[in-house]
């Protein structure tokens, strides 16, 4: 008999033994669970998943199960596919925190959704739920942090500050590094991923365009 195993006649043993084994879900696990549940409501496969947010079977049944941490890329891309928003994927009950109390233009930063946080990358959301052209965020990447390894594209436009750190922004296989009051424009079509290097964190306002 191991340490952690009771026996059958003990009821608080046994309680303590089951909650052991029954740990609260990671934000892995979470995020998994909803996809998978997302994608079974709408019926659909992992192989039309695969094929569709161009990722592998395997590395998609590893995100549903929580095995692994989810890039920005891959819920970007599993995102776009079942038509949700990242923000729903992330954190569905805190995606809809944002609505201000007192004016539907501001949100104040006490409840700025955080609407990702994984792979060293956190972002709050800065604009009103509601507003259907643009999405504004408070991006901070933690040294090491990244979007992921692989480039990835969607429609729309982006443009972002720098406020505090530096990090590497690469637009079509180009690296740019930026601090502290450098800004970029550029089209969300063009293959971009970035990552920070340095030793700090970097703070970026970002916005990006629906359309």
């Amino acid at each position: 008999m191991t340490s952690d195993t009771v026996p059958a006649t003990s009821p608080a043993g046994n309680t303590a033994n089951q909650s052991r084994r029954s740990p609260e879900p990671s934000e892995a696990d979470s995020i998994g669970m909803r996809l998978r549940e997302e994608r079974l409501k709408q019926g659909m496969t992992l192989g039309r998943l695969s094929e569709e947010a161009g990722l592998s079977i395997g590395a998609l049944s590893q995100v549903e199960r929580g095995l692994v941490s989810p890039t920005v890329r891959t819920i970007y891309a599993i995102a776009g596919v079942l038509g949700i928003s990242p923000a729903s994927v992330i954190d569905p009950i805190g995606a809809q925190a944002a609505a201000p109390e007192d004016s539907p233009f501001i949100v104040r930063r006490p409840v700025q959704p955080k609407v990702l946080d994984t792979n060293g990358v956190t972002k709050l959301l800065a604009t009103p739920v509601g507003h259907p052209r643009y999405k504004g965020y408070v991006v901070t990447i933690a040294p090491g942090g990244s979007s992921g390894e692989n480039s990835y594209a969607h429609e729309g436009e982006e443009v972002g500050v720098v406020i505090a750190g530096s990090f590497s922004l690469q637009i079509e296989g180009r690296v740019y590094l930026l601090g502290p009051g450098d800004s970029f424009t550029f089209p969300s079509t063009l293959p971009h991923r970035f990552f920070n290097d340095g030793g700090v964190p970097a703070e970026v306002i970002w916005v990006n365009s629906m359309s």
